[in-house]
């Protein structure tokens, strides 16, 4: 602000009685004389319109804090002397560099006292200034002088009876610079909807960290509910929304969905941004708690379905469940994912929904259309379609570790998976495995083996074990280590343990065969490949109960969720 650089505009909103909003102050405790000036200076300029600060409350505060001294803890002082030190354009370099430290630095012009009783203008013999009286021109003018000439700082002044005023002109210059700042500010109207206001926020927060729909709520809401507040708590009461990474906006969708159902909004019913910045504090607060739990035991429900934080496939489909579970926990009294059947039939339809080929359906539509049909099922027990699940070997050779159909292929492997396929150890805590290359990843940097660099990274060739066994096979080689395995099982007389074992990984062959061992030759690999993706759409058809739809080639038009 000395120097007359921009600081960037504030964004502002006009405050109006159509369109209310929750606000908190700026967090700065101004002092009833320096309240006074502003009052003053406000009616002076005939402004009586308020307005809430959309972008720029942390430069707000700043200048508050430091112009108005309204600091809860400290006082700011100019240092003259140091304003009159040669190496001034060095200084305000520094600053520049080092903003997070600048008020440590021992070139700073500005430093900061802890705030006692009593705040005096000026200190050190005058060399300090306390920061809010330069807006005050007429008293600034009368210290800095008495400063400049009577202080001992100064001892070449006497040589030169023009060094005085021209330091004191030289200071008096930089707070006129700082009076005379000018932060242009952009004003929205009040007529402008909640809806603009948010994208608003996306836009001035584009380069920076994106605010999420529920960050959005926060502003919305506060104080009352306090939405980060209530967020923090259910965390810490169900630690597993923290562990998966749910985001708050999907207490809200479900809240919104079991609202919106109670108040039969049936055409109006998708959990969309501007619906959820509608939802009252009186039905948020009366609300709230069921809609968390439910959500927290959903993400139960797909840990059981053998989700971790890594392969979970979906979040929106758990807003779907966690909805209708809310309902019917609060209109029956029951879980009712606790009923075997209805725990069975759902198990079939989450993993049929998260394998479809394609989702080209917006994700909220999807979120209220999967509602609906759930909620149907648990009020009247008439089932819906399984939806079809398009999958064959050539699908499952192009799948990607970023594609849902490829998490929801990992889910599948832990719950159908007992052993450990090196040791044979019981899989008892599913948060230990590890995912493993079957064929080591290496392989395709080495020239003599020349494999598909995609089919290595494919599910195909990946399989979950403890975490112990991934890291003692390391980027040991299947013929090899199978080999070892299938000895050891041969002279222990554990064949057959170890054919299950091997099933239910999906490894192909039979550990019995003398030469089973060999047929995981780097030479077949894509044999291999092939061989596996084969015994994965045969597990998927046993998950799903019905058998699996074909494809001739991997749809590219899935739509990951918002």
């Amino acid at each position: 602000m000395s120097r007359s650089y921009p600081i960037g505009s504030l964004l502002l909103l006009a405050k109006s009685q159509e369109l209310k909003l929750n606000s908190r102050h700026i967090e700065a405790e101004i002092a009833q004389d320096c309240l006074d000036k502003v009052e003053n200076t406000i009616q002076k300029n005939e402004v009586d319109e308020e307005y809430y600060i959309l972008d720029g409350q942390q430069r707000t505060t700043s200048i508050a804090r430091v112009f108005l001294n309204a600091h809860p803890e400290k006082c700011y002082y100019f240092d003259l002397k140091r304003m009159l030190k040669p190496d001034q354009e060095e200084a305000i370099s520094q600053i520049s560099k080092k903003r997070d430290s600048w008020i440590t630095e021992g070139t700073s012009w500005i430093m900061e006292k802890s705030r006692g009783s009593s705040s005096p203008d000026r200190k050190n013999n005058n060399r300090l200034l306390r920061a809010d009286i330069v807006l005050d021109q007429e008293k600034t003018d009368i210290f800095v002088g008495e400063y400049i000439t009577y202080s001992k700082d100064f001892p070449k002044h006497q040589q030169d009876r023009t060094a005085g005023p021209r330091a004191a002109a030289q200071i008096r210059g930089i707070f006129e610079t700082i009076r005379n700042y000018k932060v242009p500010i952009v004003v929205v109207e009040s007529d402008s909807g909640i809806e603009s206001i948010c994208r608003i926020f996306e836009t001035i927060n584009s380069t920076g960290t994106k605010l999420t729909t529920f960050d959005l709520a926060v502003a919305r809401f506060y104080p009352q509910p306090d939405l980060r507040k209530l967020w923090d708590n259910t965390q810490n009461q169900y630690p597993i929304l923290k562990d998966f990474g749910v985001d708050g906006e999907r207490v809200l969708q479900v809240l919104y969905l079991v609202t919106a159902t109670r108040n039969k909004k049936y055409r109006d019913i998708e959990p969309t941004r501007s619906n959820l910045m509608s939802l009252t504090t009186e039905l948020t607060n009366e609300e709230w708690e069921s809609s968390s739990g439910s959500l927290a035991k959903t993400y139960e429900f797909a840990k059981a379905q053998g989700a971790r934080p890594e392969t979970l496939p979906r979040h929106s489909l758990l807003v779907s469940l966690a909805a209708v579970r809310s309902l019917i926990f609060c209109e029956q009294g029951a879980d009712p994912w606790h009923d075997r059947e209805n725990h069975d039939f759902i198990r079939r339809w989450y993993f049929s929904k998260v394998m479809q080929a394609s989702r080209t359906q917006a994700s909220n539509y999807q979120v209220s259309q999967d509602f609906k049909v759930l909620l149907e099922y648990i009020r009247t027990g008439k089932r819906p379609e399984i939806p079809t699940v398009s999958l064959d070997v050539e699908k499952i050779l192009m799948l990607k570790p970023s594609d849902v159909c490829y998490k929801s292929l990992q889910n599948i492997f832990t719950i159908t998976l007992r052993q450990d396929l090196l040791s044979g150890n019981s899989i008892k805590d599913e948060s230990q495995l590890h995912d493993h290359h079957i064929f080591p990843k290496n392989a395709g940097k080495k020239q003599e083996y020349n494999l598909n660099k995609t089919m290595l990274d494919s599910i195909c060739n990946r399989v979950p074990m403890l975490a112990s066994s991934n890291q003692s096979l390391g980027e040991g080689y299947p013929e090899a280590y199978l080999k070892e395995i299938a000895d050891r099982a041969r002279k222990e007389g554990m064949l057959g343990d170890l054919k299950r074992r091997m099933r239910d990984c999906l490894i192909p062959g039979d550990p019995e065969d003398p030469q089973w061992a060999d047929s995981f030759s780097t030479d077949r690999f894509e044999e291999f490949c092939r061989e596996r993706a084969e015994l994965i759409v045969a597990r998927v058809s046993e998950i799903v109960g019905c058998p699996l739809q074909s494809v001739s080639r991997f749809s590219d038009d899935e739509v990951e969720d918002d």
